[in-house]
Order: C-alpha cells, then structure tokens, then sequence
C-alpha cells in the first residue's frame, strides 16, 4: 500500500500533496505504523502536557490522541519521549520511566510498565 509521504518542519507536518497539519509544539519525531504516521510532539520549557502522541492519516486527520493516564497525573510531569516499533507493536516512553504498549487503532494503552 502507498501510503504517501511527508516532511516535518518545526511543529507542522507538509504532505507532498501541500496540504499540511500543524501542532501546538514542535514535532520531536514521526513513524509510519499501521498505515499511520505516529507524531511525538517536544515538550519542554514550563508546559505541562502528557498526552503528546498522536496518529494521523496520510490526509493531515488526527486519527487519536495517546489515552489520558491518571496515576501518571498524580504524579505530574511526564511526558512521551519516544515512540518505537518493537516485535510488531508501537511502544513509547516517557519521562518518568514507563514503557506503554499503544494500541494503534485507538490510541488506548494495552500495557504500562516501569522500567526504572
């Protein structure tokens, strides 16, 4: 299946078709999983946010916005710093040391695990 393909600039992702999405904070990095392209947004400075993955299709449409985890906003800052492929399944983890299996059609968590 051709799915497309696409540049990053700074917080926007540009499809060769120029039709473009743009995110509130930079993109820190990209992957094209499951016929979807999986987005890491950077979070730094003084904002607080721990839902900064997202998926989109190859039209600029957010497909899902990583599942809310309350235990994690108990314990306050700690958002995504990487997204992965490992054995067939999307995985990212974040700052606090967990390793979440994603599922790639909801954006739900199906495992989390502290890795620290």
């Amino acid at each position: 299946m051709n799915v497309g393909s696409y540049r990053v600039d700074q917080k926007k992702i540009i499809f060769e078709t120029g039709k473009f999405i743009e995110f509130d904070f930079s993109i820190q990095d990209t992957l094209v999983f499951d016929s979807k392209i999986v987005v890491l947004l950077d979070i730094s400075g003084d904002t607080k946010f721990n839902q900064n993955v997202y998926a989109i299709d190859f039209n600029g449409e957010i497909l899902w916005q990583i599942e809310r985890s309350e235990n994690l906003d108990i314990i306050g800052y700690c958002p995504f710093i990487s997204i992965e492929i490992q054995n067939l399944k999307l995985v990212s983890f974040n700052w606090c040391g967990f390793r979440f299996t994603i599922d790639p059609g909801t954006g739900k968590v199906n495992e989390s695990i502290f890795t620290k």
